[in-house]
Order: structure tokens, then sequence, then C-alpha cells
């Protein structure tokens, strides 16, 4: 059963990178068409996760049909490989392994922590596999997976659960490969519209809007610059053109697809509505904590962070305690279901709560029949159960890690705060990983640690823990 396991694992993990290898080809170009010198490095790497994929695919065949369980090892161990070959442009421009790793794991799981302390020093081509990979990693490599290789069938229907994890399964087509393409074709249009208004209405330079809006939708956060958003462009224009789509990213692509096709109910989705009254209330609070003096800083910042984008117009690391803890708490909770932020979810959130306000009714009245709903449907049994594992899980790995950290040498905000950021996929953090500072300054342990975390938030816990029990691989 292992043996098996590992081998289809491998084979359909060669099976993607064969396709994974050809966004090579895109900062390739670049670096031909902007005259650098390294062009190679793009070369290498294109045929080495090439040759891997391809040894991987037709070395190991097997007839074995995939099963539930097999999603978990081939979610995770695909994102593992496809981040360590996505490190090799780094590593061949000089990077240290473990710095390279990190970059590029922040990257595919659109965390946007770096430990680049001057972005300039890539080469352009550089900067433009940075957000490409924040780009693919966005609607999930395993999205790609299921769109490119359709053989996989219902199988694939199981890996779409471990992306868009959401209480109540929603299916837009009755094919999985064909809903795939359907969410990639939303996600694709939204990066071009965003792109178009970022280079002809703000009239910033092309290649940063290219940069930009592929880490805006992936809810990723990386810059083509050093220099905060504010700073870099001075264009109040462009910071509110970035809050509308990373408002957008942090919604449920589901609710996108149906909003477009004009049913504006979907709109109405209980998930959706929370969203918008987190946020509202977080820029409210950023507000009066700053004495009223100004607004768009404090609502880009609710934004960014709550759809863990974590762009920075602002040095938040200096604000007032309270606008702190205020960030703090939205790294913890994240944006919709179904979109490509982390944390712990809004859809998360809305259900508990609405656990919690039916047992207390059943306290007042303990023989009456309350049934819970999610947007006026029942709630299938063992939800909330579901969901009160993957928070109890969540709290105990951000507490241990943190711990580790403070045992490491870091203070308890920037323990804490760095193991928000990198866990919710939001990047930046507070005290020595605030906005004003980056991760590269970490002991090596400590950056060893948060690439655990970006790992384990942006897989959801549960498909790396799964692997871990002995049952699994019993199973």
């Amino acid at each position: 059963m292992v043996r098996q396991r590992v081998r289809l694992t491998l084979h359909i993990t060669g099976s993607f990178l064969k396709y994974f290898a050809l966004a090579y080809i895109f900062p390739l170009c670049a670096a031909i068409y902007y005259g650098e010198a390294n062009w190679h490095v793009y070369l290498y790497a294109l045929l080495l996760t090439l040759g891997i994929g391809l040894i991987l695919e037709f070395g190991l065949k097997t007839t074995r049909e995939i099963e539930r369980a097999d999603g978990f090892t081939i979610v995770a161990f695909t994102w593992l490989l496809v981040t360590l070959l996505g490190s090799l442009p780094y590593v061949f421009l000089g990077l240290g392994f473990l710095d390279a790793f990190f970059e590029a794991m922040s990257g595919f799981t659109t965390t946007g922590a770096t430990i680049l302390e001057v972005v300039e020093e890539l080469p352009k081509s550089a900067l433009l596999w940075r957000s490409l990979t924040q780009w693919l990693g966005g609607m999930g490599v395993i999205a790609l997976f299921v769109a490119i290789l359709p053989r996989l069938g219902v199988g694939g229907s199981q890996l779409f659960d471990r992306e868009f994890p959401s209480p109540l399964p929603e299916r837009l087509r009755p094919r999985f490969s064909t809903t795939a393409k359907l969410l990639w074709t939303i996600y694709t249009g939204f990066t071009a519209a965003q792109i178009a208004l970022l280079y002809f209405l703000a009239r910033l330079p092309l290649f940063d809007s290219i940069c930009i809006s592929f880490s805006t939708l992936s809810t990723g956060g990386f810059t083509p610059t050093t220099a905060n958003i504010a700073v870099a462009y001075a264009s109040p224009l462009a910071e509110y053109i970035i809050m509308v789509f990373m408002f957008l990213g942090g919604m449920s692509f589901i609710v996108h697809y149906h909003a477009l096709r004009g049913k504006w109910k979907a709109l109405k989705d209980d998930e959706f509505r929370l969203y918008v009254i987190i946020i509202a209330t977080a820029v409210f609070l950023l507000v009066l904590s700053q004495g009223f003096s100004s607004y768009r800083k404090e609502m880009f910042q609710a934004i960014s962070i709550m759809t863990t984008t974590g762009f920075v117009t602002a040095d938040f690391g200096s604000w007032h305690s309270s606008a702190r803890m205020v960030l703090l708490a939205l790294m913890f909770i994240g944006a919709c279901g179904g979109s490509t932020a982390g944390g712990i979810k809004v859809v998360r959130i809305s259900t508990l709560m609405k656990h919690t306000r039916v047992m207390m009714r059943k306290a007042i009245f303990p023989n009456a029949v309350i049934p819970m709903k999610y947007n006026r449907k029942p709630l299938p049994e063992g939800i909330v159960r579901d969901i009160i594992s993957f928070l109890f899980l969540y709290v105990l790995v951000a507490l241990v890690a943190s711990v580790v950290l403070c045992f490491l040498g870091l203070n308890i905000e920037t323990a804490v705060s760095a193991v928000a950021a990198t866990l919710g996929n939001v990047g930046p953090g507070l005290g020595a990983v605030g906005p004003a500072f980056n991760y590269a300054g970490l002991p090596a342990a400590a950056k060893a640690i948060l690439i655990m975390c970006m790992w384990l938030g942006r897989l959801e816990l549960f498909t790396v823990f799964m692997m871990f029990s002995p049952t699994f691989w019993k199973g």
C-alpha cells in the first residue's frame, strides 16, 4: 500500500512538473529582452524541472487509480517539489539554499515574506519570476494541476477540496476540470484588468504593473521595489486600484462566478457579508486609533492584511498598540474560503458564530429543536466539529512555533506576529519582521520553522498532518 501510494504520488507529480517547467519561459524571455547575461539560469531550471518530471512520469508508471487519501500526499509533495525546483533561479543567482527556498516557498504559498534586503539587486527577470510564483500559487498549483490533467477525473475533486475548503460543497459545473478552467479564466481576467488599470490610468511602468498585479489577485504581496507602494509610486489612484483587486482576491471565486453571471444574490452570501463587516470595522478601529488624521493608509492596510496580501503603504509597526492588535487579529482571521487568501478563513469564523448562537438558544430552551443553517441551508453533521478541530490545530501550531521562536532569541511581538504572518500567508509581521524590515536577519532555524508554517498554512494543516498518522499509511 505504502509503496503503491508513493509510486502514484511521484508519477502524478512528474506529470505536473512537465507543464510547470514551461513557466520558466516567461523569465527566460524577460532576461533575453532586457539583455541580462544570466538568461541561462532559467534555461537550466527549465531543463532540470522537465527532466525530473519526465523521469517521474514515465519511470514510475502505475495502473492504480487515485483515491481520496492519495490527494493528501499528492498535494503536499507536489507543493514541496515545485517550491524546491522554483528556488533554482535564486540559487543560480547566488542566494544561499535556505534563503532561496524561503523566498520560493513564500512565493508559491502567496505569503510575501521576503529575505531580500534590497529587492532591486535582483535582475528584472528574477523579479518577474518572483511575482509569477505568487500568481501560479494564487489559485493553487493543484487547481492548475487538475485543469491541465483532466484524466484525474473524480479524484481531482478531492484535491480541490484540499485547496478550496468550505463548509458547504459548491459545484459550478458537473465536471471538475471545467470548474477549474472557469476559475482560471476569472482569475486571469481580473489580473489582466488590473494590469490595464495600473498602466493606463495610474501610469505605473508596465513591468511594475504586471508584477504588482500578479501579486494582488494571488493575495501574495511581492513588489518589484524595496520601498513600499506609497513611496515607490506616489499614486493614490494606484493604491485605490490595488485595494479593489485585493478585496476581490479575498472573495470566494464561487461568488465571483455567480456575480459575473448576473446572479447578484450571491453577494448575500453569509461569509461575504461578514467579510465586508470585518473589514469595515477594522478600518474604523484603525482610523480611530490614529486619531482620524487620515483614512487611506488605514483602509489600505486593513484590506491588505485581512486578505493576507501584505502590501504596505505605511509603517504600521510604529502605529499605536491598539492598531497593531487589530492588524494581528486580521492576520489570524484571513479572508474568504475559496479565495486565494490564507488564514483561518471568514467562513469558519461565521460558522462558529452561528453555532455559538444556537448553543446559547439551546441553553435557554433545552428542549427546543434549533437547526443550524448556513446560507439558509442546513449544515451537514460534523462540519462544526471539523472546524473546531482545525481551529484547535491552528492555534496549537501557532503557539508551539511562537514558543520555539522565542527560545531562538526573538522577542514575543516578533515571534507571534512572524508565525501569524507566515501561517496565515500574510507576509509582513510586527517588530523585527515588520513593514520596515524583512526576514533576512532571522536565525537559520527560525527561517526553517517559518518555511514550515507557510507550507502548513497554505495546505490547511490537515493535508500535511494526515500523513504523519500511521492509520493513513495503513489505509
